[in-house]
């Protein structure tokens, strides 16, 4: 009896040792976690602050205009953003790996009207029957009544269909949600992702966007976009606006009456308040990982032009 009771201590003195050894080993392991989650956070933002830099030396470059490129880069000194600004920076025994693209390229989904989300759609998805519906239903998603459009859904269709995401009566947080508008399917979804973003101003870059977003614009036309496709083929850009509206060399001063031949001062001035010729916002995506087993930490953040040879970080988030 004595030899069983001194075995049975010996074996409860093993499980308390073991079960206190187990908790260390997982209290070692998120304390890794930990460290490491906060090294690749530094690392993030300091690559974002390097990112920031790099993009305002851009700005500050001297202009060179010794054959076409340097010009166009002269004009435009964030042109080509995804090439020029992305890569890889290691920081320390961190890498970070940094994307960078002209938010110009892309349509602002929480700022489209009726008519320009379905001219949108259309024109991406080549069916336009669907493009109206599609149009009505996002519009009822972002909208903040009851009154479903006519070919929309508001939250009470979703709920009558058994749908578990329901409208937000609001603006898209991410592109993402368009797959839980009533109409969209995974199919459509990847057709039209490439062309939306839920951030910035929504300026356009006429000198970058594809043919998709610029019909969408207010007062394009066939006859311009097909300049404009025209222009880049031949490694050409626009400089103004103006240059892309028939008659718009004679717009008015502001404050004065129209004058003849002025036609396309109307066209000129909405165009004006929805586009750019020149890249104005860069959306960075930071991926940073401080070991291969850690956790990735995922920094977003849009960069705008400021006033002279500055910027500004117009919205971040961390994951």
């Amino acid at each position: 009896m004595a030899l069983l009771a001194a075995l049975w201590i010996v074996v409860a003195i093993s499980v308390v040792g073991l079960q206190f050894g187990i908790e260390a080993r997982e209290h070692r392991r998120l304390a890794i976690g930990v460290a490491e989650r906060g090294r690749a956070r530094a690392a993030a933002g300091g690559a974002l602050a390097l990112a920031r830099a790099r993009l305002e030396a851009a700005l500050r470059r001297p202009a060179v205009r010794s054959d076409a490129v340097l010009a166009a880069r002269a004009a435009d000194p964030w042109l080509d953003a995804d090439s020029l600004f992305s890569g890889v920076d290691s920081l320390g025994d961190v890498v970070v790996e940094v994307r960078a693209r002209d938010l110009g390229e892309r349509l602002n989904l929480n700022q489209l009207g009726d008519d320009e989300l379905r001219t949108f759609l259309g024109v991406a998805l080549d069916d336009y029957m669907v493009a109206d519906g599609l149009a009505q239903a996002i519009m009822d998603w972002r909208d903040a009544d009851d009154a479903s459009r006519p070919r929309g859904a508001e939250r009470e269709d979703y709920e009558r269909r058994g749908r578990l995401v329901l409208p937000a009566d609001g603006p898209f947080r991410e592109v993402e949600e368009l797959l839980h508008v009533e109409g969209m399917t995974p199919e459509r979804f990847e057709k039209v992702r490439p062309y939306l973003t839920t951030r910035g101003s929504g300026i356009v870059n006429l000198n970058a966007a594809d043919e998709a977003v610029l019909r969408a614009l207010p007062g394009m036309t066939d006859a311009m976009v097909a300049r404009l496709l025209g222009m880049r083929s031949q490694g050409q850009r626009l400089r103004t606006v103006n240059e892309l509206v028939p008659g718009a060399a004679n717009r008015p001063a502001p404050g004065r009456p129209a004058r003849p031949g002025a036609a396309g001062s109307e066209v000129v001035r909405r165009l004006e308040q929805r586009a750019s010729v020149d890249t104005r916002e860069v959306e960075l995506t930071l991926v940073a990982r401080a070991g291969p087993q850690a956790v990735p930490v995922l920094v977003r953040a849009v960069v705008q032009r400021a006033g002279g040879n500055g910027s500004t970080v117009a919205w971040q988030t961390w994951q």
